[in-house]
């Protein structure tokens, strides 16, 4: 097609659509879009996706980032006939009859949701006339706040709650912006160089998806993640334990160091051995005499127990954390019955407490 049909065609889409103003309005190729899984597309800015043909395709893209009941503006010729538009939710998009289709408008989002918008908040807020709060931060008085998200993030995994999930995200993703935004005023880096480090990163660790290598599951991937890592690394006497972050919880760490020498092959060939490797540390802590060596004997029980944990597909601290919710809810259950009977907890026996926790495990607790 010559440009100046490309722009007799646009001009004919425009007015089928009342389009007058076409300012930021983004222009792609429905064709291409429809091959990929995510939609190269500003959400905050409307989009016109000339030629559609696989309307089915094209719907399951777009459902990666707008919600189904969003409306969208299907672009008809009939026969010689003029363009005509009728509206269809993203949701039957691909039900729709691609005969005669000319263009999909996809209309911006009603609230702003790109990653665009946020930096722009996020960088008006390190700006001069910005927040004093926001201005003063810096990477190391961000340590925290970063290590708290992150962590309610694990507290709404935990409660399977979809909304506290999507709000403690939106709460780590500022730590991640307002970091990336500190380096660019430090002139350290600016956001695509995250994006595209980490995206090079992915696509090098996957040869089986973006290469010619073979794997027959995922055990085979991260044998393959690690090869790959250790090559990136190239360094001589570097350890393959050394990306294990030295701020993990000491169960998640131990979990994760095992597990990497697993992958290598140093690891037993069945569970019993570790079985026996937890009674044999259990007796060594039992005849353990000196506060050091209770120390260090109840350390090393603590490390077969999460090594059982792997061999069982348990992930240890998901495991203990649970349990502590558990202990938590079940004593919390103890306090309340009591306080219903007007006693407080230290007037109570032994055998009066196990009675309730025995009541708050059959009722679920």
């Amino acid at each position: 097609m010559s440009i100046r049909a490309a722009l007799t065609l646009l001009s004919d889409i425009a007015d089928s659509l009342a389009l007058t103003d076409l300012a930021g309005l983004q222009l792609a190729d429905a064709a291409s879009v429809a091959t990929m899984h995510h939609p190269p597309l500003n959400p905050d800015v409307p989009a016109l996706l000339v030629n559609p043909a696989d309307l089915p395709a094209l719907q399951r893209v777009l459902l990666n980032q707008y919600p189904p009941e969003h409306t969208l503006q299907l672009v008809l010729r009939d026969g010689q006939g003029p363009l005509a538009a009728q509206p269809v939710a993203l949701s039957a998009l691909g039900t729709q009859n691609a005969e005669g289709a000319v263009a999909v408008l996809v209309p911006a989002l009603p609230v702003a949701g790109s990653m665009e918008r946020f930096q722009e908040t996020i960088a008006h807020l390190r700006a001069p006339e910005g927040c004093p709060w926001d201005r003063k931060q810096t990477h190391q008085s961000l340590r925290p706040y970063l290590l708290e998200e992150t962590y309610e993030v694990l507290d709404a995994l935990d409660s399977g709650d979809a909304e506290a999930l999507r709000e403690e995200l939106g709460d780590l993703l500022l730590q991640i912006v307002l970091h990336s935004q500190i380096a660019v005023d430090n002139g350290e880096f600016r956001m695509p160089d995250v994006i595209a480090g980490i995206n090079s990163k992915i696509i090098h660790r996957h040869p089986h998806v973006w290469g010619e290598v073979k794997v027959s599951g995922d055990e085979d991937v991260k044998v393959n993640w690690d090869k790959i890592k250790q090559a990136e690394k190239n360094h001589e006497g570097t350890s393959r334990l050394q990306g294990v972050p030295k701020s993990l919880p000491a169960l998640s760490q131990s979990f994760s160091y095992q597990d990497r020498a697993a992958r290598v092959g140093f690891d037993w060939a069945t569970i019993d051995p570790v079985l026996d490797k937890l009674r044999e540390e259990m007796d060594e802590l039992l005849s353990a005499e000196t506060p050091d060596e209770k120390f260090h004997e109840m350390g090393d029980v603590l490390f077969v127990a999460v090594n059982l944990a792997r061999w069982m597909g348990v992930d240890p601290e998901s495991a203990l954390r649970a349990a502590n919710h558990r202990f938590y809810q079940r004593f919390h259950y103890i306090e309340e019955q009591a306080a219903a009977q007007g006693r407080e907890l230290d007037e109570m026996t032994l055998d009066e407490m196990d009675a309730l926790w025995d009541d708050a495990k059959a009722n679920g607790l």
